[in-house]
């Protein structure tokens, strides 16, 4: 029997207390590593790297729907706002029983440390092109991909999207800076990728009031923003953007 399309409820997650967060976060990204394997499709592979992969949000529900023999390279700068967390993924993947098949490096995804040329089948990424807004930061970033990528390799990157469609059921965050597929296009192609596409995870998640003040003060949001919108997010709250997912080979 063919899988009819996905409703609407399946495809909206919801944190309406903040006993919900954590499990909702779990869900999304569970989904999400879901559809990297997808784009991945039956290509054959050996190593894949993350770039930006943060505390593992996206790295261990990744590992866990790709073959025990694939070796996974997880770099993150793990400096700023993001201190500590290469440290915090390594505690998560002892626990999770998942640290033989994880080589972390600390790096920035500009200057790739201890990765060889041509070594690496295929690097993904989420979130981590929009904490690269100047032309010459991404490119910078894509030099090292595509030197490290074996030839034929391929490229999948998530990224929120900066223009999210007006939906009466939620305030909507805009996610800025962001890169559009098509400044991607442009971007990758000049720099030597090529086969480009691009799809849509339509999964999002509602957080309710309590929810929608943490993720927003986590997102930066100032204390003006917060009060002047006070109201619309304890009768709404908010959901996140839709992500835009780009593919593209070397």
């Amino acid at each position: 029997m063919e899988k009819g399309p996905p409703r609407l409820s399946d495809l909206k997650i919801v944190a309406s207390r903040p006993s919900d967060l954590s499990k909702a976060w779990a869900r999304y990204y569970d989904r999400l590593a879901a559809r990297f394997v997808e784009q991945i499709d039956r290509r054959r592979f050996n190593v894949i790297l993350e770039a930006g992969c943060g505390k593992g949000q996206l790295t261990i529900p990744l590992l866990r729907r790709l073959p025990r023999n694939v070796k996974m390279i997880a770099i993150d700068s793990s400096k700023g706002p993001y201190a500590g967390w290469l440290k915090e993924l390594s505690q998560k993947l002892q626990t999770a029983r998942l640290e033989k098949r994880v080589q972390p490096i600390k790096s920035d995804a500009r200057r790739i440390r201890g990765i060889e040329d041509e070594s690496v089948d295929i690097v993904v990424s989420n979130e981590l092109l929009c904490d690269l807004p100047y032309d010459s930061q991404l490119e910078k970033a894509l030099t090292e991909f595509y030197r490290i990528l074996r030839p034929g390799g391929l490229m999948i990157h998530g990224e929120w999207s900066s223009s999210p469609a007006a939906e009466p059921q939620a305030f909507l965050v805009k996610h800025w800076p962001s890169w559009t597929p098509d400044q991607l296009f442009s971007i990758m192609r000049k720099n030597g990728f090529h086969d480009f596409r691009v799809t849509y995870f339509e999964t999002t998640i509602h957080f309710g009031y309590e929810n929608a003040l943490e993720e927003l003060q986590t997102w930066g949001a100032t204390e003006k923003f917060l009060r002047h919108n006070d109201e619309m997010l304890k009768r709404e709250g908010i959901e996140l953007p839709y992500e835009h997912i780009v593919q593209c080979e070397k």
